[in-house]
């Protein structure tokens, strides 16, 4: 079921996102009256115990996230990596060899390639699509279950834009 906020069923559900997604992109400091912003596509993610997901990224859209409906303790949380280190100030100097042999002291946010965020029940996380994600397996011994979805964005007019998608309106299909 890719599609789950058409079901009339998750209206309160897509509107509490929607309003958290107008927010992010307001800390972003991006200028919504410009856009249209869709609702790609919106699924369940059911994970039992001693599951998760591994290392992926939703490349078709611009914005995801993970809306928690049942957190229980234990039960993972999500896993951002990145293959750019903003902070690595020479070649491969983050990795855990450099960490075994005392050269990094304990890894942080400035010096990892990871961050793991465990949210609790009833929290969602919101985040650029390209960016890899994965979960921490499920030790909970009860299912976690999160609402995900894909965000794409479009420009109401793309006169003077180059990097954002043109409105579909304005497409020509054959």
């Amino acid at each position: 079921f890719e599609f789950l906020f058409s079901n009339n069923l998750f209206k309160n559900l897509s509107i509490k996102i929607s309003a958290a997604i107008l927010e992010y992109l307001n800390l972003l400091e991006i200028n919504t009256d410009l856009l249209d912003i869709y609702y790609q596509r919106s699924w369940a993610t059911y994970t039992e115990n001693e599951q998760s997901i591994n290392f992926h990224n939703h490349s078709q859209s611009n914005i995801s996230f993970a809306y928690y409906l049942l957190k229980p303790k234990n039960s993972g949380g999500i896993i951002f990596r990145s293959n750019e280190l903003q902070n690595e100030i020479a070649k491969n100097i983050f990795t855990n060899s450099k960490l075994d042999k005392s050269l990094i002291n304990k890894p942080n946010a400035y010096n990892s390639d990871r961050s793991m965020f465990d949210l609790e029940q009833d929290s969602i996380i919101i985040f650029p699509s390209k960016t890899l994600h994965a979960t921490m397996p499920n030790q909970s011994g009860e299912p976690r279950i999160s609402i995900s979805g894909d965000i794409s964005i479009m420009l109401k007019d793309s006169d003077g834009f180059e990097h954002l998608m043109p409105n579909f309106k304005n497409w020509t299909k054959f």
